[in-house]
C-alpha cells in the first residue's frame, strides 16, 4: 500500500530551505558584530578629539598662565626700580639700578656650565618644588626714549618742531647712507609724508603743508582723517604716502608712548643718530660704549635737562659730531626710565608640538610726562613774556629769567601711587 504521507512529506522537504535560512542568520551577525565595530570606533574617535582637544586646551590654559605669572613678575621688578629710582643714591648707582629692569628673566633657572653639582642640584629640587611645569621668559625695554609721533601735536611748540626734525633726520640719513634708497626716493618729499601725519592728529581744517587737508584722505572715507593722536603704530599705514618700506623703517624707532625726552643712556642706537644729521656713526657708537662701561665714563649725566643735554653733546662733539644749534632745543633726561614695554613668553611643550602664549604690556608714568610737557610750555610762555617786555623797553626778561630757571630743573616728582605699575595697554596673542 503506498504511504502517500509519507511521499507528500518527501516532496514537501526542501534540504535548502534550511541552509538558507543558516545563512541569513550568519549576515544578521556579520552585520550585526560590523555595526559595533563601527559605533566603538566612533565612539573611540569622538573620546580621542574630546582629549586631544581638552589636552590643548589644558595646554593653552598653562602657557597662558605661564605668560601671566612672568607678566607679573615683570612688573614687580618696574616697581622696585621706581621705588629705588627715588632714593637719594650716589651718581654712580644709576647704571647698578638698571639691572633691575634690564637683564631678561626665564623659568626655570638657566644654569651655567661652570656651576657645581650642588647648585645644580639645589635648582632642580626648587623647580621641582615649585609645581610650574611649564616655561616663561620676560623682556623690559625702554619705550619712552623713541621718538612719540604724538608729540608732532604737543602742546609744546619746540616738542613739535624736535619730533618733525628728528622723522626727517631719519629718512635723510637713509638717503644719505642706502644707495638703493636713494635711487628709488631721491626726489621724494619727506616733508609732505610728516605733514599728513600732523593732518591724522590735527583738529585743524587745514593741512600742515597749505590747503584743506581732506583733500588727502578723501580715499579713505568721510571719517578721515581722524583728527586724534595714533592709537596705535598700525595706524601710521593709513597715512597717505606712507608705505610699507617707509613704515618698517620708522617702526623700530617710534612709540605713541613716549616720555617726551631722550634719554642718552638708554635711547636706541637709530634714535640717537636722529637727533642731528651731523651725528656720526663712531660718535653714536663711542657714546653708546661709554653709557655700558663705567671704565669709559659710565652713563651720561646731569640732574637737569640742560646739564644732561651737555654732557651728551659735549660727548659727541668730542668725538665729531657737527651739531646744528637747534640741537639744544632736544629735551633730554639722564635720571632714569619712566615707561618700560614688557614682552612676556608663556611655553608649555617642546618641539612642534609646544603650545605658545605671549603677552605685551607697556607702562608708563603719566604724570612725569605731563610735568615735562608743562615745564616746556611754561618755559615757551616765559621766554614769550620776555620777548615781548624787551620789545615794549621794560625789563620782562629778568622776570623771565626766573620764571626759566625754575622750569629748567628737573621735573617735579609726584609721589609713586601705590600698588603695581600703571599699565596703559595690554595685549595678548
Amino acid at each position: 500500500m503506498i504511504d502517500f504521507k509519507k511521499i507528500k512529506s518527501r516532496l514537501t522537504y526542501n534540504p535548502l530551505v534550511r541552509a538558507k535560512k543558516k545563512g541569513v542568520a550568519l549576515i544578521m551577525a556579520m552585520t550585526i558584530l560590523l555595526f559595533m565595530v563601527y559605533i566603538a570606533k566612533e565612539v573611540s574617535r569622538d573620546s580621542l578629539i574630546e582629549f586631544a582637544v581638552n589636552s590643548q586646551e589644558l595646554n593653552r590654559l598653562k602657557a597662558y598662565y605661564a605668560a601671566r605669572n612672568g607678566m607679573q613678575l615683570a612688573l614687580l621688578r618696574v616697581k622696585i626700580f621706581q621705588q629705588t629710582s627715588r632714593l637719594a643714591l650716589p651718581p654712580g648707582m644709576a647704571g647698578e639700578l638698571d639691572q633691575i629692569w634690564k637683564f631678561p628673566f626665564a623659568w626655570p633657572i638657566p644654569v651655567p656650565k661652570e656651576v657645581n653639582s650642588v647648585a645644580k642640584d639645589s635648582v632642580a629640587k626648587l623647580t621641582a618644588e615649585s609645581f610650574m611645569d611649564a616655561t616663561y621668559t620676560h623682556t623690559i625695554d625702554d619705550e619712552g626714549s623713541k621718538i612719540d609721533v604724538n608729540d608732532l601735536i604737543s602742546p609744546s611748540k619746540t616738542l613739535q618742531d624736535v619730533t618733525k626734525k628728528q622723522l626727517l633726520t631719519i629718512f635723510e640719513r637713509k638717503l644719505e647712507f642706502d644707495e638703493e634708497f636713494r635711487k628709488e626716493y631721491q626726489s621724494f618729499r619727506f616733508e609732505d609724508l610728516v605733514n599728513r601725519m600732523i593732518d591724522w592728529m590735527s583738529d585743524k581744517n587745514t593741512s600742515a603743508g597749505g590747503g584743506s587737508k581732506k583733500q588727502y584722505f578723501s580715499a579713505l572715507g568721510e571719517q578721515y582723517p581722524p583728527n586724534r593722536g595714533f592709537r596705535t603704530l598700525d595706524e601710521m599705514r593709513l597715512v597717505p604716502g606712507m608705505t610699507e618700506e617707509f613704515f618698517k623703517i620708522l617702526e623700530s624707532q617710534v612709540t605713541i608712548y613716549g616720555m617726551k625726552a631722550i634719554n642718552p643712556n638708554t635711547a636706541p642706537e637709530e634714535v640717537l643718530k636722529s637727533l642731528d644729521k651731523g651725528m656720526t656713526d663712531e660718535a653714536v657708537k663711542e657714546a653708546l660704549a661709554r653709557r655700558n662701561d663705567p671704565d669709559l665714563g659710565g652713563q651720561f649725566k646731569g640732574t637737569d635737562a640742560a646739564a644732561c643735554s651737555k654732557d651728551f653733546k659735549d660727548f659727541v662733539l668730542s668725538r665729531g659730531a657737527r651739531l646744528d644749534p637747534s640741537f639744544d632745543q632736544i629735551p633730554m633726561v639722564c635720571d632714569k626710565v619712566v615707561n618700560f614695554k614688557i614682552k612676556s613668553t608663556g611655553i608649555f611643550g617642546n618641539g612642534s608640538h609646544a603650545v605658545v602664549k605671549e603677552i605685551t604690556t607697556v607702562v608708563i608714568d603719566l604724570s612725569r610726562a605731563a610735568n615735562l610737557v608743562k615745564s616746556m610750555v611754561d618755559k615757551e610762555k616765559a621766554a614769550g613774556q620776555a620777548q615781548q617786555g624787551t620789545g615794549a623797553g621794560g625789563t620782562g626778561a629778568a622776570g623771565a629769567g626766573g620764571t626759566t630757571g625754575q622750569t629748567s630743573g628737573a621735573p617735579k616728582q609726584d609721589p609713586l601711587p601705590k600698588g603695581p605699575p600703571r599699565v596703559v595697554y595690554w595685549s595678548e596673542n
